[in-house]
């Protein structure tokens, strides 16, 4: 008796590309309120003091107005103590996988001393991994987008371990800082899933009508500014989960004070980072954040951590008998699954590309939720002997005598001329 993949990617092939749902607006008034203010020393070394919420307000540090969120540095004193009075904000609720929506319409400038970052987060850093959606230094020019992780994860071609991190940074003049501001502001998304981090940068005037929306598609969205691709290189789930959002913006510490001396521009107007920030608080005017909308939205089928992990494609006796059907057993409810009209069985050798049929008729199939929620016709798993993981393209790479298919649609095609 035979069976066939073909039939799962049959199915696949019905499903709708993932649609998003909002889930947590943090737009408008609610901003402040879905936000912890950070009090703690900076973890990286920054010359910061940040303040709780009552000081801030008694400052005048944040504010709402017009539907904006704006929240900045002291930019009147002399710095003192642990440094300047800035906040830092990290949200209350946490994630793991879904697309966060940032409408920006200014950040901190590139000014010598800053480092502003949006960035998200988890417990027990590394170790939950962290997301540098947006991030600079000094009068840096560009974003810089970087994942860390704990040991055991290479993206983008570089180890993503501890401080250094895999960098990417997008192309473009008017992503970061100073440029960003002067062209109006835009939009930065990032979309998690199980298989990659993707991140993507719309100037002003340039942002796909349906990216502010209820149901954005990042399918549609075309090039990312930035692609970190999972897989045997790194398990995007085991090394990141449960992330905060966080808004902050520092002073010199470990990135922006080390490479002081490197900046001329920077490095002639003091002789440090911290005696430039300490002593020049009327050079911090531009050092705020006007946040037009924040959205984090997860996809309809995005279950946290949901791994489908027992598939079992069973036989069918006759093609005429019964329609084929492909029911999923996991830990999280997925529904049943039927073709119709039923889709014809395949002989244990299709035409061209073709695998031969494990003599037991059954095989258990584990598809990752993000694979369904995308629609690629991947399989992962084993077929009694046949491991078979992903590749780029949805290519599929045999590790045993088996023979299987490297692209599912091509069987689809033989299905549908047969």
């Amino acid at each position: 008796m035979h069976f066939t993949a073909v039939l799962l990617a049959g199915v696949l092939a019905e499903l709708s590309i993932a649609t998003y749902h909002l889930k947590d607006d943090y737009s408008g008034a609610n901003f402040f309120n879905m936000f912890d203010f950070n009090t703690f020393d900076d973890p990286t070394h920054g010359y910061v003091n940040y303040v709780d919420q009552a000081t801030a307000t008694s400052q005048g540090l944040f504010h709402v107005s017009n539907g904006q969120a704006t929240f900045g540095v002291d930019q009147t004193n002399i710095a003192s103590g642990r440094g300047r009075n800035s906040i830092r904000l990290t949200s209350k609720a946490q994630y793991t996988h879904g697309l966060v929506v940032l409408d920006l319409a200014h950040m901190p400038g590139s000014i010598c001393g800053t480092w502003p970052a949006f960035w998200m987060t988890g417990p027990n850093w590394p170790y939950s991994g962290e997301i540098d959606i947006l991030e600079g230094v000094n009068t840096g020019s560009q974003n810089q987008v970087t994942m860390h992780t704990s040991d055991g994860c290479t993206l983008a071609g570089s180890n993503c371990q501890g401080g250094l991190g895999c960098p990417i940074k997008p192309t473009g003049s008017n992503n970061y800082g100073t440029n960003l501001n002067n062209a109006g502001g835009g939009v930065y998304a990032m979309q998690w899933t199980g298989g990659y981090i993707n991140v993507w940068f719309w100037p002003r005037g340039s942002i796909p009508s349906d990216v502010l929306g209820a149901n954005p598609r990042p399918s549609t969205w075309g090039a990312t500014a930035a692609s970190f691709v999972g897989g045997d290189n790194c398990n995007i789930d085991q090394h990141f989960s449960n992330n905060n959002i966080v808004f902050d913006t520092t002073f010199c510490g470990d990135w922006a004070g080390n490479v002081w001396g490197q900046d001329s521009t920077c490095s002639a107007l003091a002789g440090s980072c911290q005696d430039y920030v300490q002593n020049h608080p009327e050079a911090f005017a531009e050092a705020y954040w006007t946040v037009n909308s924040l959205k984090v939205y997860k996809s309809d089928l995005d279950a946290p951590s949901v791994n489908l992990a027992n598939v079992q494609m069973k036989p069918i006796a006759s093609p005429i008998d019964a329609p084929p059907v492909v029911k999923a057993t996991t830990s999280e409810p997925v529904a049943q699954v039927t073709t119709s009209p039923p889709l014809a069985q395949v002989a244990a050798r299709a035409p061209g590309e073709a695998y031969e049929s494990a003599e037991s008729g059954t095989a258990n199939i584990s598809i990752s939720a993000q694979e369904v929620v995308e629609s690629k016709p991947v399989l992962q798993g084993t077929l009694v002997g046949a491991a078979v993981s992903p590749a780029e393209d949805g290519a599929m790479k045999t590790h045993s005598t088996r023979k299987v298919s490297r692209h599912l649609h091509r069987h689809l095609h033989h299905l549908h001329q047969s």
